[in-house]
């Protein structure tokens, strides 16, 4: 979690137990100039390997919801891969 909130732009809320995360990519979006989810996703996934689900994988966004969730699962990888993972995104949102 420390992590994943220490990359710019970046925010989640610490469950309790759970094998995946909600975080809100708003500003991470903004960033980067991407307004879509998908365009987003796929550079993402281009330039880190990092793989996440969006939003919109999950229904359609509701009329007037402005903020940007991502979902990443992370059951069955280990750790130091999170971790390489979480730093190569931060990296790309750094750019």
């Amino acid at each position: 979690m420390d992590l994943l909130n220490d990359i710019p732009g970046v925010r989640c809320f610490k469950p309790r137990a759970t094998f995946y995360l909600w975080p809100n990519v708003t500003a991470a979006m903004a960033r980067t100039g991407l307004t879509d989810y998908e365009d987003f996703r796929r550079a993402v996934l281009r330039e880190t390997g990092v793989s996440f689900c969006s939003r919109v994988h999950f229904g359609r966004p509701l009329p007037g919801e402005e903020q940007k969730y991502i979902r990443f699962a992370y059951s069955g990888i280990d750790v130091p891969e999170i971790e390489e993972g979480l730093r190569l995104l931060k990296d790309f949102l750094a750019r």
